[in-house]
């Protein structure tokens, strides 16, 4: 029960007539009862409820099912479960680890390709302007070379 509530939550009254509370929070929720007019017709109720429930009979079968279902499982043509066997280590064959070995070879291959390539554009960058600037050269892309100093970047 907490400081906002005035009165304990049905869960508790159905703990109390079911002598699930021990200690401090029967005499707490005992003293709530009595002096409480919401509380002490419910829990009557609940306590008049369980002695209706106590007075019903218990229900007996009058045959035992486990046979009938038995019968009826065999009849069905259901085998019983195989057991699952033993899990043991996988031995890999060649060709299981090839797949694997050919795309790690491939990625390293070309990420130092592709790190190749980062490193030596960066030395471009460090080349005089007159060569970062060859994309504006007189002969357009793809066109013949009309000598070889007109064609090499380096005009030698």
């Amino acid at each position: 029960m907490s400081r906002t509530e005035t009165c304990p939550r049905i869960e508790a009254l159905s703990a109390l007539v079911d002598d699930e509370l021990a200690g401090a929070d029967r005499v707490a929720l005992d003293a709530h009862v009595t002096d409480c007019a919401i509380c002490a017709p419910v829990l009557a109720e609940l306590r008049q409820l369980r002695g209706t429930f106590a007075a019903l009979p218990a229900p007996e079968p009058g045959v035992d099912l486990a046979p009938l279902v038995d019968r009826r499982i065999a009849a069905a043509g259901v085998s019983a479960p195989k057991p699952t066997p033993t899990l043991r280590p996988q031995r890999w064959r060649w060709w299981q680890l090839a797949p694997a070995t050919l795309g790690g070879a491939l990625s390293l291959s070309l990420g130092v390709y592709l790190g190749g390539a980062l490193v030596l554009g960066s030395q471009m960058a460090a080349q005089p302007a007159a060569l970062q600037m060859a994309a504006f050269t007189a002969i357009p892309p793809g066109a013949l070379c009309p000598a070889l100093q007109a064609c090499n970047s380096m005009g030698r």
